[in-house]
């Protein structure tokens, strides 16, 4: 039985309606525009403001710089060297003495008392935020790789405050030369941060600043003193920041352990109790600090506000949810000018075909043939409904949104005078 049907042809006969529902489900067409983006994961959860309701803070209140030391981010070796390589440099940058430093452990330990699930954290964006609840000055973010036969260390000091890089180093050393290598990392990172301290007092022989040799100043240093006075105020009239305006050199003349001695080497006005001074250890970013002020001092650059002419233009906004609309409603007249135009048609040719032409319709596949094509414009028919469904769908849509107008109106003739005609559409 199934030889005689091959050798009528009668699968072929029915094939060929088939490839034709294939084909024309398969022609390329307007698609639809995706709108429904899956959007990330809320972001990293912040830690809780009462973490450290009965201690505010990990790190001694003794004038350091307060120093948070991230895990070493690693490559190419394992979890543990890389703890051992940074409790090293950690060791070495509390030994400097310019440092309260807390460690990955110390954090870690505290952090888990409230949220014991919480993974390590060595990014940047999660050591701000880190730093900024335990009320440090500075973050060290690094990442080490392994290239036989030598290590590449980077560190990154970040100042929380805004997220911006203070320092940056990168450091080759093998087993042989890590202590070394390490110990001058320690004291590069050192005389490269910025100290502040504050005018304790001023008289007409100079001024007292709250840093000494515990921070590292020594003879002839020069400080740059500044205020932060001007508040600078979002559009709802909340201040966001204060502007700080540089007012005068000072060179060191004379250091104790925590307090310094300095005279004015170039004022626009005389420093008051409570402002600010700052200085690097590093001689060259000191003398460029200072250089910097001066200009700053001589040319008045920071005594007023830069203020932008406002320009009363008209604003262009993009509308990113009308042309996701027109978008998906083109796509959707394509689908239903393509079934309507071409579907159906082919479909109701063929059935006619078989029912009326000769040659067809006394063949002994003619029920295959009606059979076939009957499919094709049944089916091309219910694509035209569903695209003619979403297009009156999208068009209420639009309509409701306002990307389109309810009320139509246009000039027509009503009897033998002219009128103009409106509509509105609900």
């Amino acid at each position: 039985m199934q030889k005689r049907f091959l050798r009528r042809g009668q699968p072929f006969a029915l094939l060929i309606p088939l490839l034709l529902i294939a084909t024309l489900a398969a022609l390329p067409r307007g698609a639809h525009a995706q709108t429904g983006f899956t959007q990330p994961g809320g972001g990293r959860g912040g830690f809780s403001g009462t973490l450290f309701a009965s201690q505010p803070t990990l790190f001694p209140d003794d004038g350091r710089i307060k120093l948070l030391v991230l895990g070493l981010h690693p490559t190419g070796l394992t979890e543990s060297a890389a703890e051992q390589i940074g409790l090293i440099l950690q060791k070495n940058l509390s030994n400097t003495g310019h440092f309260a430093v807390v460690g990955p452990r110390e954090m870690n330990a505290a952090f888990e008392k409230e949220q014991p699930n919480l993974v390590e954290c060595r990014e940047i964006a999660c050591g701000v935020e880190s730093g900024k609840i335990l009320a440090a000055d500075r973050v060290a973010v690094g990442t080490i790789r392994m290239e036989e036969p030598r290590f590449i260390l980077r560190v990154r000091i970040i100042d929380p405050a805004n997220n911006l890089t203070d320092y940056e180093e990168e450091i080759r050393f093998s087993d042989d030369t890590m202590d070394d290598d390490l110990f001058r990392l320690a004291n590069s990172v050192s005389r490269n941060s910025l100290r502040v301290g504050r005018v304790l007092s001023t008289s007409v022989r100079g001024l007292a600043i709250s840093i000494g040799k515990r921070q590292g100043i020594k003879i002839g240093d020069q400080m740059v003193i500044y205020k932060q006075d001007v508040p600078i105020n979002d559009l709802q009239g909340q201040q966001v920041d204060v502007q700080r305006k540089n007012i005068a050199i000072v060179k060191v003349l004379n250091v104790n352990e925590t307090t310094t001695e300095a005279i004015l080497v170039h004022h626009t006005e005389e420093p008051q109790v409570g402002q600010f001074a700052q200085t690097y250890l590093d001689p060259a970013r000191q003398i460029e600090l200072a250089e910097n002020a001066r200009r700053e001092l001589d040319t008045g650059i920071r005594l007023a506000n830069r203020v932008r002419p406002l320009e009363l233009a008209p604003v262009m906004l993009a509308d990113s949810d009308r042309k996701r609309w027109q978008q998906r409603l083109t796509a959707a007249e394509g689908e239903r000018t393509f079934w309507g135009t071409f579907g159906i048609p082919v479909g109701a040719l063929g059935v006619g075909a078989a029912m009326f032409v000769p040659a067809i319709r006394d063949n002994s596949n003619r029920n295959l043939v009606l059979t076939g094509f009957g499919a094709i414009a049944g089916y091309s028919f219910y694509r035209w409904i569903q695209a003619r469904n979403e297009v009156n769908e999208l068009q209420v849509e639009g309509r409701a949104k306002g990307f389109v107008d309810n009320l139509e109106f246009g000039p027509s003739i009503l009897g033998d005078t002219p009128a103009l005609a409106f509509s509105f559409k609900f």
